[in-house]
């Protein structure tokens, strides 16, 4: 697990979109390229957009692997430069925004071609792109300071991978308030789930000066860019096993720090 600290400062109206994107899958025919560079293109003219890979950034399956389906690779794959190829495409995809981004979270996709094929594409994409590697989970502590007046706002992110294999809506939720209950953190996030569900959790804090507040949590399951059927391709595991289709895209944290306020729009 890595830790980061990110200083941000902001004028009275600013208004920061925290964006995680997990689970693009790229060299995959699965792969929704289109609207995911429609994403990017929203985050790169957002000019208070940030974003965290949340993990799964490409597919990184081999001809060994079981899951191997070469009618289901990307055309511009070629099957001998699997890793190179992916990697040069993901990176090329994000370059537009790398200056806006925290880092990278290690998805299983790339724990997998790590362990087995003795590759680490992790450490060559946050090389490439000149990023932070966060690991398979991280906390993030977000602090943001208005102006002269050094008036500080302060809140801490845990982000995750995730991992399991919850089908239905409700027991993705209760995954994610599972989360929320584990690690004391503002913001939590986690992929692997291949769906969007976000949640707000109100609780009670006693102040410095003896008064009670209300204060939130805000959690989301982070979405994908992975179709779970496609039209004349073959069959996604997704689809061989009649997963329900799922939510294209990724949920968006946002922060106000002069209003103390977190959201999670998804």
């Amino acid at each position: 697990m890595q830790v980061k600290e990110i200083h941000l400062t902001y004028r009275r109206p600013d208004e920061f979109h925290l964006y995680p994107i997990g689970d693009i899958h790229g060299g995959t025919k699965h792969c929704a390229e289109k609207m995911l560079a429609r994403k990017i293109k929203q985050i790169q003219e957002d000019k208070l957009a940030l974003w965290i890979d949340m993990g799964d950034s490409c597919e990184f399956i081999t001809p060994h692997d079981p899951r191997w389906d070469s009618g289901g690779i990307s055309d511009w794959l070629h099957e001998d430069n699997i890793a190179t190829d992916q990697i040069n495409w993901y990176c090329n995809m994000v370059s537009p925004i790398k200056d806006k981004c925290l880092g990278k979270i290690e998805g299983n996709h790339e724990v997998a071609i790590r362990l087995h094929n003795h590759d680490n594409v992790q450490r060559n994409i946050c090389e490439k792109l000149g990023i932070t590697d966060l690991g398979y989970s991280c906390f993030i502590k977000f602090v943001f300071t208005r102006g002269k007046t050094g008036t500080e706002y302060k809140c801490v992110g845990f982000f995750t991978h995730g991992a399991g294999g919850a089908i239905t809506a409700g027991a993705k939720l209760i995954r994610l308030q599972r989360l929320m209950d584990n690690f004391e953190a503002d913001i939590v996030a986690s992929g692997h789930i291949h769906d969007i569900i976000t949640y707000t959790k109100p609780y009670l804090i006693l102040n410095n000066a003896n008064e009670i507040k209300q204060r939130v949590k805000v959690g989301a399951m982070t979405g994908c860019w992975f179709k779970t059927y496609t039209q004349n391709v073959p069959a996604s595991y997704g689809e061989r096993k009649n997963f329900p289709p799922v939510a294209i895209g990724c949920p968006r944290f946002v922060i106000i720090p002069d209003k103390n306020i977190l959201k999670v729009e998804g």
